[in-house]
């Protein structure tokens, strides 16, 4: 029996092999913090001036998820006992380690802002596309389960807005809608039975080569996978539109609706969805939507008519050479289908063919986040009982990844470059 080796996140981790200073310095060397430590000034010039260094507390709080420290009370424990790990992070030597009050207070504060966070993602994630052009890459989609710590409760949810109601509504008054209370949720795993878990759903969106995360939201997991797509989509297109990539966005069959496909077409996107249901064959077209003869022999996708956003589908000439109809002129040798007849039957290229389907694997790239960001950032083991704090939890992991996955590529392309020289 073979052996299918999946891919690996990253390829080597060239920042273990740097001093632990050295290490901190690659990793926040990007990150700009002025904004976020504008928050804890002084609202005036009198009285005890501020001792406490919050760029470190940030530092500090991030670093968190790349020692695997579980708690604010063993990350303070850790910084009094380790030295060195206490300068990396830029603390002096001869001052004292903030209180868990401190953290408290910072999370808190950070609550409050959760648009300044995001923003610093953002800005993080446009210095990684200067270097390695990540807006270019193709998006994947999807949502993980996250659990609360939160005691399980019964919540009264609301009816969220369908995806044809959302594309008449602004992506605030959208996620004004969706809430971040900890709720029941239920999903399917792999083996087709029903999983619940208490706490929130988080819909990511990943660049499928780099594997970066270009957006991440955190809702109730009462709802439904698609019910974020829309404002997932144009949170990203947003982000990246300055380099006006023409990407594919890549999504499970839990995504099959019609309004999603229109939505990613109108930001000049292509969505590459798998269909919850297979058609019933009537004859005239096969399971993935392409036209058949009289025979019911399926035609085969030739190209894609930017000019009329048409699919071309020629005959299919190897079972056409000993068709009995062959000289009776009933079929036609070129098909053209506009895409935008029917958006979710038809993709570019089209669906079932080679193509499509090695694109589709491609959103494999999401799940594999989703499995590290649980292994080894702690993303289902928050020990925040309120959401807000929660909330700012989930999105330090997000930049907490970026800024390492960031500096391991950057290690890793000095390192190659040497060689070269060498």
């Amino acid at each position: 029996m073979s052996i299918i080796q999946q891919p690996t996140l990253f390829d080597i981790d060239f920042l273990e092999n740097l001093e632990i200073q050295e290490k901190y310095a690659q990793i926040f060397s990007p990150l700009v913090w002025d904004k976020l430590l504008a928050l804890f000034d002084k609202e005036t010039s009198v009285g005890p001036p501020v001792t406490v260094n919050y760029e470190a507390v940030l530092r500090s709080i991030v670093a968190r998820f790349y020692e695997k420290i579980p708690t604010q009370k063993d990350l303070i424990l850790r910084l009094k006992n380790d030295l060195r790990f206490k300068l990396s992070l830029g603390f002096l030597y001869s001052e004292a380690i903030p209180s868990e009050t401190t953290y408290s207070r910072v999370m808190r504060t950070l609550s409050q802002h959760l648009d300044l966070l995001e923003t610093m993602n953002q800005a993080l994630l446009r210095c990684v596309n200067e270097e390695f052009g990540i807006f270019n890459e193709n998006v994947a989609i999807d949502v993980t389960s996250v659990e609360a710590r939160t005691k399980a409760h019964q919540t009264d949810n609301p009816k969220l807005p369908s995806t044809k109601e959302q594309r008449a509504m602004t992506t605030e008054a959208i996620l004004a809608q969706v809430p971040s209370y900890p709720s029941w949720g239920v999903k399917k795993n792999s083996q087709g039975k029903n999983y619940f878990w208490f706490g929130y759903k988080a819909t990511l969106a990943v660049s499928s080569s780099s594997q970066y995360i270009l957006h991440l939201h955190v809702a109730s997991a009462f709802a439904a996978d698609v019910s974020l797509a829309i404002p997932t989509v144009r949170k990203v297109h947003e982000l990246t539109r300055q380099t006006q990539p023409n990407n594919y966005y890549l999504f499970d069959k839990g995504y099959d609706a019609s309004a999603l496909y229109e939505e990613v077409h109108q930001l000049n996107h292509e969505p590459i969805i798998s269909l919850k249901k297979v058609p019933k064959n009537v004859g005239e077209v096969n399971d993935h939507f392409t036209p058949t003869c009289l025979l019911e022999y399926s035609y085969r996708y030739d190209s894609y008519d930017k000019r009329y956003g048409a699919l071309k589908f020629s005959r299919p000439e190897m079972h056409c050479r000993e068709c009995p109809l062959k000289r009776e002129g009933l079929c036609q040798q070129v098909i053209k289908i506009k895409q935008m007849n029917d958006p979710r039957k038809y993709n570019h290229p089209a669906r079932g063919t080679f193509a499509w389907k090695h694109l589709y694997n491609q959103r494999s790239s999401v799940e594999r986040v989703n499995g590290y960001l649980k292994s080894q950032y702690q993303l289902n083991q928050s020990m925040f009982h309120q959401a807000p704090q929660a909330m700012v939890e989930y999105l330090l992991i997000q930049l907490a990844y970026n800024a390492r996955t960031f500096a391991n590529q950057r290690v890793q392309q000095r390192s190659q470059e040497k060689e070269i020289v060498v």
